[in-house]
């Protein structure tokens, strides 16, 4: 049987429906922007022994994040950008339920500055050892204020080294309980790519109702590449 072939607007090897992850937590950090559109940045840590209890790692990932997030970017965020919770799922089950790590909210502290149009995101790279569609992650990160960015309309360099520097304290953050940074990746069906490129089957897909299992590769590093803006326009939209 010849395989489906993907063009530039359709993606061949793309699987439908849910998917369970082995040994794979999904931890989602929610923010509400200043216009009170709330948003989510998603990492994830693989693990060798799962964790005894979830909530207990949402709780310390609460933590660590939130101070990862404070001594990094807070300074470059405005005052009614709020860091509000931390939800953590075991990615084995799609039952699984989301335990959530919370505290008071952690709001921007950069004082007496113009917030940024909540539009506007600057992404932090998961790099990868790997190439392929579907394969490094990417975070768009939101609530700046207009200090981030410079007159000629690229974003600040101060912003890009602690971007870097939160990118560390979010490896160090799973690396402290026993999680490797990596990406939760759907399962794929075998395709050819639209240059011709045979690419085999990645994870199961799902049949019957059943969910399939995807898998995870592992994240070198997090980073911000580049000092070009990103737009999330769905955080402006009703």
């Amino acid at each position: 049987m010849s395989l489906a072939q993907s063009t530039k607007k359709h993606d061949a090897g793309k699987v439908a429906g849910a998917f369970n992850v082995p040994q794979v937590v999904e931890v989602k950090m929610q923010f509400q922007l200043p216009n009170t559109k709330v948003i989510f940045n998603t990492i994830h840590g693989s693990y060798a022994t799962t964790p005894a209890s979830i909530q207990t790692l949402a709780n310390a990932l609460w933590t660590s994040l939130t101070n990862a997030w404070t001594t990094n970017l807070a300074t470059y965020m405005h005052t009614s950008t709020l860091f509000q919770n931390v939800l953590v799922r075991d990615m084995a089950n799609t039952n699984n339920p989301v335990f959530v790590g919370t505290g008071a909210a952690v709001p921007g502290t950069a004082p007496g500055t113009v917030a940024m149009p909540e539009s506007n995101a600057i992404v932090l790279t998961e790099n990868i050892a790997g190439r392929g569609r579907g394969l490094k992650g990417r975070i768009f990160i939101g609530g700046w204020v207009q200090s981030a960015d410079v007159t000629t309309g690229g974003i600040n360099t101060a912003v890009q080294t602690a971007l870097n520097s939160y990118g560390i304290a979010l490896a160090s953050a799973l690396s402290a309980q026993s999680l490797s940074a990596c990406v939760a990746q759907p399962p794929r069906s075998a395709y050819l790519g639209y240059t011709g490129t045979a690419h085999p089957q990645r994870g199961t897909p799902g049949s019957g109702g059943n969910p399939g299992t995807g898998t995870h590769i592992a994240v070198n590093s997090y980073t911000c590449r580049d000092l070009i803006w990103d737009t999330q326009r769905r955080r402006v939209q009703p």
